[in-house]
């Protein structure tokens, strides 16, 4: 390992912590309320009300920011301007529901933060396990491959409506309103909306399209053995002519001087 991949291994085990905190409390509220005779609606509207919920919640998901510094300066191969949409529609959703208290007693604050904790746990933990053995694709653990290329299905569609919840609430708060100008209402309320109704579909689609890439990889047959004459492996563990070729000119060169 380099020492790039020392500080990433760091890093994703963090916010894996971080959002494993964050799923540990929120469990445990909606098990309270659930135990007091609350309605699930109202149990889940709690959630974001556990100070240990709210406190892990914002430190995990600013964390987050760097992914953008880790894809600008390359340390990882994700895109860097996929990387900041993904990160910057949560950190949206993240200053609404910590600026907004009606977008934070409402049943959609629960549903999005659950969603979000169950999908990232295993998302970083995948990424810590693919550090450690170098290999993504076919060395991870097939239950932690398996999560991190699954869960999406169910939880993408609950985080967002868990988010659209929270910016419609937001957006008709007046407190959250005039701490922002009255321009975050349209944000919140109008353009937010938009984009994620034709938006969504895309990013689902997306995952849908890693994840049947990703099994194809894992699953694929290896490459019969070479048979007969072969060109030899070079470092990178291909084979190529380029060398022999390489060989045969300077030795006709060689030969002519």
């Amino acid at each position: 390992m380099q020492p790039k991949d020392f500080y990433l291994v760091a890093y994703n085990g963090f916010c894996c912590a971080g959002w494993a905190a964050v799923k540990f409390f929120a469990v445990q509220t909606l098990i309270k309320c659930l135990s007091e005779g609350k309605g699930p609606f109202e149990a889940t509207a709690l959630v974001y009300g556990n100070d240990d919920v709210s406190f892990w919640l914002t430190v995990s998901q600013s964390a987050a920011l760097l992914e953008i510094l880790h894809s600008a300066a390359k340390l990882v191969r994700s895109p860097v301007m996929v990387t900041a949409m993904q990160v910057m529609s949560r950190i949206v959703a993240l200053v609404a529901i910590t600026y907004s208290p009606a977008a934070q007693t409402q049943w959609g604050a629960g549903l999005m933060i659950s969603s979000w904790a169950a999908v990232e746990v295993p998302r970083y933990a995948f990424y810590v396990a693919a550090l450690i053995t170098g290999d993504a694709t076919k060395k991870t653990p097939f239950p932690l491959f398996w999560l991190r290329y699954s869960l999406f299905a169910v939880l993408y569609p609950t985080g967002i409506v868990g988010e659209m919840t929270v910016f419609l609430a937001a957006a008709k708060d007046p407190e959250f309103v005039e701490k922002f100008t009255p321009a975050a209402a349209v944000f919140y309320g109008t353009i937010l909306p938009i984009v994620y109704f034709f938006g969504s579909p895309f990013m689902i689609a997306n995952m849908a399209g890693n994840r049947k890439s990703a099994f194809k990889k894992r699953f694929a047959k290896p490459p019969p053995p070479p048979r007969g004459l072969v060109w030899p492996v070079d470092e990178k563990g291909q084979r190529s002519s380029t060398k022999v070729n390489q060989a045969v000119v300077a030795a006709a060169v060689g030969a002519c001087n």
